[in-house]
């Protein structure tokens, strides 16, 4: 009776033992996805315009390049872009392709001055800019045309 018991444990210590092995071997794992740098890039040119469209200056000075921020801070940029008399009001991405650690990005920007003259009007201008991305944080950063 004694080896039955014993035989009767083992039974149910194996049969839970392939019961744990089964359901460890059948959970999802996670998947590391590497995103394309088109992608990436996209995501950051459109948050970027977000900020300029919203007016958050502090925000979108951290897309800006660690050269462009090199010259100008923080500050300086916010008094120099709450003060012009232009404020943008959308922004369409139509292009976006990478070259190694460069970006390009061809955009249709959409503004209005605000100045008595002109404060009805909307004008669009299609621009392309140049990001780079930095090996240091894996990010990308616009870069200026006035530097």
């Amino acid at each position: 009776m004694e080896v039955k018991k014993v035989r009767k444990k083992i039974v149910i210590i194996l049969l839970l033992l392939f019961l744990a092995l089964s359901v460890t071997q059948c959970s999802t794992r996670k998947q590391i996805i590497k995103e394309d740098d088109e992608v990436v890039l996209r995501r950051r040119v459109h948050e970027y315009w977000s900020y300029n469209i919203k007016g958050e200056w502090d925000k979108s000075y951290l897309y800006e390049s660690p050269d462009f921020k090199e010259k100008v801070n923080l500050v300086a940029y916010v008094n120099q872009n709450s003060r012009f008399p232009m404020k943008w009001e959308g922004c369409d991405i139509l292009e976006v392709w990478t070259s190694g650690e460069e970006g390009f990005v061809t955009l249709n920007t959409k503004y209005r001055y605000i100045i008595p003259q002109t404060d009805k009007a909307a004008f669009e201008k299609t621009v392309k800019e140049k990001w780079i991305k930095i090996k240091k944080d894996n990010q990308w950063y616009r870069v200026s045309p006035v530097l």
